[in-house]
């Protein structure tokens, strides 16, 4: 099952399936939802009986990529249209996606939801590399969900397009250190109280985590707390971006950022390369929150109240569901909590 803000996406049993074609809500009176009014066009009825359902039967395939996945959404407890992968990933890690609403349904952005929750759950798929799709020239709708989710064309016919999404397997990660009440600084930027866990031959694994990176993202006030502390920058064989209002010349690996944030991280994400690393600070950390861009945390709890100072989360954001990956506790009172966004169920 794969749950977005506003829907679930359900993948249907053969027995569902069946239910399905018969359209006399008894698929409804199982899921326990209200009654939906829709109609199984003669295509998607032959489609269903000759490749689908004998494809969901066949015990040597993997049924989540030949049945329909029906979106039910949330307010409403009904059935507001369906998405289907047609077939396993190929040997280049392809798959096909098809989706349509119902019509009571359309013009309020399900299926763009729809796509975009079946994107999140083929990202956790390993032999999923790409998506691809195919829409009618004429069918506005069809190719804007696709632009909406990052697809693009790669050919065409004379009546179709032809899409793809090459899949991300970058993951933006925030790691960093913070009081217990959440600060990560005192008044004046004062930094002192992380010293209290400093212990020898001791770093927390940000060793290990480095080696998962390479590339980094922080704001330019970070940066310039860093110059100014009298050491080498860090982060010197990474590709840096430093979030800057002013826009700056940029220094051999070191690149100065102006422009839109969220724009900058997709770009990034949709790029080979290993994971992307936010190095804070604040501002940087909350304006990504806003745009659900985060996608794991790993934050270092210091045993200390400090009762004021710069937060590391501001209010007015999103609310954003989280699972935990892992604790660690350590000799000098620090636990590290590792966190990773929830996009799916």
């Amino acid at each position: 099952m794969v749950e977005t803000k506003r829907l679930i996406l359900k993948p249907l049993t053969y027995k569902q399936l069946v239910k399905y074609i018969e359209n006399d809500n008894s698929l409804e009176e199982e899921l326990k939802l209200n009654k939906t009014t829709r109609t199984i066009s003669s295509e998607l009825k032959e489609a269903l009986e000759k490749t689908i359902l004998p494809n969901v039967a066949d015990e040597t395939k993997n049924y989540l990529y030949s049945t329909l996945w029906t979106a039910i959404s949330k307010a409403d407890n009904k059935m507001i249209g369906d998405l289907c992968i047609i077939g396993e990933p190929n040997p280049k890690g392809e798959i096909e996606i098809g989706y349509g609403t119902y019509n009571e349904f359309q013009g309020k952005g399900y299926m763009s939801e729809m796509v975009g929750g079946i994107i999140e759950w083929t990202k956790t798929q390993p032999l999923v590399k790409s998506i691809t799709a195919s829409t009618e020239k004429t069918n506005l709708a069809s190719f804007k969900v696709l632009q909406n989710n990052g697809f693009i064309i790669i050919s065409e016919t004379e009546t179709t397009f032809n899409w793809a999404l090459q899949l991300s397997k970058r993951n933006l990660i925030v790691y960093i250190a913070t009081s217990l009440d959440g600060y990560i600084a005192k008044p004046n930027d004062d930094l002192s109280f992380l010293s209290m866990v400093e212990q020898e031959e001791q770093d927390y694994g940000y060793e290990e985590f480095v080696k998962t990176i390479d590339t980094v993202i922080l704001g330019r006030k970070t940066y310039d707390k860093v110059k100014s502390m009298g050491i080498d920058f860090p982060h010197g064989d990474k590709e840096v971006y430093i979030i800057s209002r002013t826009p700056k010349q940029d220094l051999e690996t070191i690149k100065y950022y102006s422009g839109d944030l969220k724009s900058l991280v997709s770009r990034l994400k949709s790029q080979a390369g290993k994971h992307i690393y936010c190095d804070g600070g604040s501002e940087i950390v909350n304006e990504l929150l806003k745009e659900d861009l985060i996608d794991e945390f790993i934050i270092s709890i210091i045993p200390i109240l400090v009762g004021n100072g710069t937060k590391l989360f501001n209010d007015g954001r999103p609310e954003q569901k989280l699972e935990l990956v892992s604790v660690k506790s350590f000799e000098k009172g620090l636990a590290q909590l590792h966190y990773k966004r929830i996009k799916y169920q």
